[in-house]
């Protein structure tokens, strides 16, 4: 379906079908008649900390936002293009900072502290080196609320990740492909970002509660 300039009462129509009727051809057709202003923006912030995909994706998630909340019946329809610029920008910002607050992430090689018996203990000593150790181990030992939290350091993209590929909220693992077929990219690239996730994830913040629970 081709990107096109909508009329202000189609847009009020198919606000009203999505909204009134779930009708998700509606849906479909806003998202893709907006998706120019959503990488008008990622491209704004583009060289900030996120990559373009991660950006897009939370230009997306603000837009999706703004359709699901825009009051159609009480504010002028004229008013739905600022309405959803201010929420694709807001929630790549909102990202963008996030990003920033946790970008510096320690290397698995930086000491954290020290042992009962005095050795010096890396994050790769108490966490593993395996990239599903972390979240495995904690989930097998019904720390659920850890992973909870720690997946807060992480994009909404990189949390979309981590959830579809460990099976967190009782849903089934998927492997990389699988994610990648549905976030339309490669597993490559997948790859790249969930292992950029469970960096972040192994932040010492995230596993001096979990070796709380290990001397436990």
């Amino acid at each position: 379906m081709m990107a096109r300039r909508l009329s202000l009462d189609e847009i009020k129509n198919l606000l009203r079908a999505w909204r009134e009727l779930a009708d998700k051809e509606a849906l479909e057709i806003l998202m893709i008649c907006n998706g120019g202003l959503v990488v008008f923006c990622a491209k704004k912030y583009l060289g900030k900390g996120l990559t373009f995909e991660e950006l897009q994706s939370a230009g997306n998630e603000g837009l999706i936002n703004a359709i699901n909340k825009f009051d159609y019946n009480e504010r002028p329809i004229e008013g739905f293009a600022s309405y959803i610029s201010i929420a694709i920008e807001n929630q790549m910002k909102m990202e963008l900072r996030k990003y920033n607050k946790h970008s510096h992430v320690l290397s698995f090689e930086h000491p954290i502290g020290r042992n009962k018996d005095g050795a010096e203990m890396k994050i790769e000593d108490l966490v593993g080196t395996d990239a599903e150790q972390l979240i495995e181990d904690v989930i097998s030992e019904m720390k659920i609320d850890i992973v909870r939290e720690a997946l807060q350091c992480l994009t909404s993209r990189e949390q979309q990740i981590i959830f579809l590929r460990y099976g967190l909220d009782e849903a089934h693992k998927k492997t990389q492909d699988e994610v990648a077929e549905i976030f339309g990219c490669s597993k490559t690239t997948i790859a790249k970002q969930e292992q950029k996730a469970l960096i972040k994830m192994r932040h010492p913040r995230n596993t001096k509660k979990l070796k709380d629970f290990i001397d436990e």
